[in-house]
């Protein structure tokens, strides 16, 4: 092993951390009784809760302990535009917020597993919702789980030494206890996990989803303020944004570092893969329209009005507010610790991998009490993804496979508790497969390519009544097989070819299974399109939202995603100049989200609908 750098956290560090800590068991014993009510109340929190508490928890759910790390290592390859690989993704979520959202709380279902049957009928739905239920809470979870559990471990290790506090005699029995390949790392990596682990587990099994989104409440505030905090310090130690700036300039290209979108000529990001995040990527994935953790927010919106709300909320906070003090860290990094040097101790360690750019700086440069309330922040960040990951996991389990094919009889109090065991289950999960992570970006990138053809037949089925069951099923194998095909045998392809490779041989699949298998009978699909009155094409059932309509649906669509990058952009220009392009873009942003807002209401009024 490299040798690492060991930060050191004084009293008043361990001491926020140790409350932080304490306070997410008392909020999960709290509600712990109106959780275990009914599955209803530990998974949807009964449907009550309002627009922000849902956004603000998407958001800090979607912001894990790799997210800083990722970017830091993004911007050290490919400057500020590297982002790109996530920033495109603000596309499918406003997506969300303007179609979707409202279509999912509509639907009354507990998970987005359940809406397969709502939306089709006989054994295929059934197969499908079970396949899917199991796909999603133990293949995809596992895969989330394990590179969040990566990234905690890349940033506790700088300040994490079990050997100091335990001895090395008792950490050596454990390496000799513990087996060596499920080892997180180091022997002492692996007991921070199993302690996290150990904690997480307890809350988020006793508190179900209301329990995780107070949680996430606070998890947001925190990391927000420790990372904006840690990039304030990040930018003194430079000298300032000039000093940044200027101290750039001494090494790198400056404006093509700093450049929010790619050149033409980068190397690094040709024209045609550009095009594939923001024309394919944002679209082809699973998520596309909101399935998953994100549903499992919006079922508990108190109605569609506040779904509409926290998901739009939820993009801004995701992309215009959270993306820039990882971004000023990141180029600091480069500042600190150049490309191509070398050295001993932390440069040695950023050399070797740049995404220890974030911790290795948080060790450096934060003075006692900052460093505390940081480092419980990124304990924040990882602990609100694995909550929420632990949760919804859960959800599937035990509604879309315990409750569905194995006992549809059980009472809610057995339910609940198989839903806590279902929750315990998970996090030895996640600690297993951790161990099999090396990269945080490559399974990024896998993940992508896994999850890849998934989203057109996920969205079709909200907008075509031709859609069936079968269209899914062969995009999901499709997607899945070529996912597994290709990238070994392609292992120096760049990655979005290989996505634009599955997307085409998932997609011809799917429609080739539409045509070539029957349609969902007519009273299936008018029940469906009674409770959720979708828009699209529906051949006059009654229910449907008016073609007239889905022109105020099209601007709300047009105007969120202007106004989300023009926000970010705007903030961006405001930090790095020129600040009067900033200033503008932050105010046309502002505006555009407004108008987001108002064309969603003008396209509810058009189609006569009602908060449910």
């Amino acid at each position: 092993m490299p040798s690492r750098p060991m930060g050191s956290l004084a009293v008043i560090d361990w001491t926020i951390v140790a409350a932080y800590l304490a306070a997410t068991l008392l909020v999960g014993a709290w509600v712990s009784r109106t959780a275990g009510r009914s599955l209803e109340s530990y998974f949807v929190a009964d449907r009550s809760l309002p627009w922000w508490w849902l956004g603000t928890s998407m958001a800090a759910t979607t912001f894990a302990a790799d997210t800083p790390l990722v970017v830091a290592g993004l911007v050290a390859k490919h400057g500020v535009a590297g982002n790109w690989l996530w920033w495109s993704w603000a596309i499918s979520h406003v997506s969300v917020a303007v179609v979707f959202a409202a279509l999912w709380r509509r639907s009354r279902v507990l998970t987005d597993a359940e809406l397969i049957e709502l939306r089709y009928a006989g054994r295929s739905g059934a197969w499908l919702r079970g396949f899917k239920a199991t796909f999603f809470a133990i293949f995809i979870n596992a895969i989330i789980l394990g590179w969040v559990v990566r990234a905690m471990v890349k940033i506790a290790a700088p300040f994490v030494d079990w050997e100091v506090w335990l001895g090395p005699e008792v950490v050596a029995g454990f390496a000799a206890l513990w087996p060596e390949t499920l080892w997180v790392g180091t022997p002492g990596d692996t007991i921070t996990v199993l302690v996290l682990f150990g904690v997480i587990g307890v809350y988020s099994s006793l508190g179900g989803i209301r329990g995780v989104i107070l949680t996430d409440l606070v998890q947001f505030a925190m990391a927000l303020v420790g990372g904006t905090l840690f990039a304030w310090f990040a930018i003194e130690h430079v000298g300032g944004l000039q000093g940044l700036r200027d101290g750039l300039a001494q090494h790198y290209d400056v404006d093509a570092l700093l450049a929010f979108v790619p050149a033409q000529d980068a190397a690094w990001l040709p024209l045609h893969v550009f095009l594939i995040y923001v024309a394919v990527q944002w679209w082809a994935q699973y998520y596309s329209d909101g399935s998953g953790y994100l549903a499992q927010r919006l079922f508990t919106a108190r109605d569609e009005r506040h779904a509409v709300g926290g998901a739009l909320w939820f993009v801004v906070l995701n992309y215009a507010v959270r993306t820039w003090p990882w971004v000023l860290v990141a180029l600091v990094g480069l500042l600190v610790f150049p490309l191509g040097s070398a050295g001993e101790g932390a440069a040695g360690v950023v050399a070797n991998d740049r995404e220890m750019a974030y911790p290795v700086l948080m060790a450096q440069l934060l003075p006692a009490g900052a460093l505390g309330l940081l480092f419980a922040s990124l304990l924040a960040a990882f602990m609100s993804t694995v909550d929420t990951h632990l949760n919804w996991g859960a959800s599937y389990l035990t509604h879309d496979l315990y409750r569905r094919f194995v006992d549809p009889d059980a009472g809610q109090s057995r339910l609940v508790w198989v839903s806590r065991l279902a929750v315990l289950l998970l996090a030895a999960m996640g600690v297993v497969v951790a161990s099999r992570i090396d990269s945080i970006e490559q399974a990024w990138r896998f993940f992508i390519a896994l999850g890849a053809g998934l989203g057109l037949p996920s969205m079709l089925r909200w907008f075509w009544w031709r859609a069936n069951a079968w269209t899914e099923i062969a995009g999901i194998v499709a997607a899945v097989t070529s996912a597994m095909v290709l990238y070994p045998l392609f292992p120096d392809a760049r990655a979005e070819h290989l996505l634009v490779a599955i997307v085409a041989i998932a997609t011809t699949c799917a429609m080739a299974a539409t045509f070539l298998t029957p349609p969902v009978p007519r009273e299936h699909l008018a029940a469906f399109v009674r409770r959720v009155r979708p828009p699209g094409w529906w051949q006059g059932l009654p229910g449907a939202a008016p073609k007239k309509a889905m022109l105020w649906l099209g601007a709300a669509w047009l105007a969120g995603n202007a106004g989300v990058f023009a926000l970010m952009f705007g903030i961006g220009y405001l930090l790095l100049g020129p600040r009067a392009h900033g200033a503008a873009l932050a105010l046309a942003g502002l505006v555009l989200l407004w108008a987001t807002l108002a064309a969603s209401t003008r396209y509810r009024l058009a189609s006569g609908l009602q908060d449910g």
